[in-house]
């Protein structure tokens, strides 16, 4: 009995000692690494994104491969929150020789939250309008052209990574929906189109 109570003392003088061995600990600090962003901070960016596209017309869905590319312009109105504007430019290869390219531009809001060492999630969404032209093949080396205009909203959920205190790189998920039409130039019905486009987008940024 004497024994059993020696052996339950030294276990429950060595528990703690045991414990320690499952826990982690780490310094707080990013001693070197951007932490925080402060307000009066500008930023330019460049961010490309390859989509496959589900796009609704008429009742009819199709799938098609797309490109979208943004140039942002942005300032910090306070701490880790900036707002800015994109120049964009949209190519679409929907297949059978159709082609639509539009250009246009967007107004952004975009959160930043720290994830340490240096690393930032950085939630945002962005509404703008695309304005362009369409190209439908109707015979041999014919094209027919059409006017094509829409209004866009931008969801984008990447990680950025401060590599520098001057430049960053981000990458992550992004999500387009664009609610649009087009008319063929030389007269004739209007058709709405409704497209959602994700994919996962890829950019670098310089602050200043």
């Amino acid at each position: 009995m004497k024994l059993r109570l020696a052996c339950l003392a030294v276990f429950f003088l060595l528990l703690p000692t045991l414990a320690r061995g499952d826990t982690l600990d780490a310094d707080p600090n990013d001693p070197g690494r951007i932490t925080s962003v402060r307000r009066g901070v500008w930023e330019l960016d460049l961010v490309g994104l390859g989509v496959l596209t589900s796009d609704t017309e008429n009742g009819v869905s199709t799938t098609r491969l797309s490109t979208d590319f943004a140039a942002t312009v942005a300032y910090f109105l306070r701490k880790n929150v900036s707002v800015g504007a994109s120049a964009l430019a949209n190519h679409e290869s929907v297949g059978g020789g159709v082609r639509a390219t539009t250009f246009g531009a967007s107004a952004n809001v975009v959160l930043h939250a720290r994830l340490g060492l240096g690393a930032f999630f950085r939630p945002g969404i962005g509404v703008g309008a695309l304005f362009g032209s369409r190209r439908t093949p109707v015979g041999t080396g014919m094209l027919e052209e059409a006017t094509q205009a829409g209004f866009i909203t931008r969801v984008q959920l990447p990680i950025a990574y401060f590599a520098s205190k001057r430049l960053l790189l981000q990458a992550g998920p992004q999500l387009n929906v664009t609610v649009g039409g087009y008319t063929p130039s030389g007269g004739g019905e209007a058709r709405a189109f409704t497209r959602v486009a994700g994919g996962f987008s890829v950019g670098a940024g310089y602050t200043f």
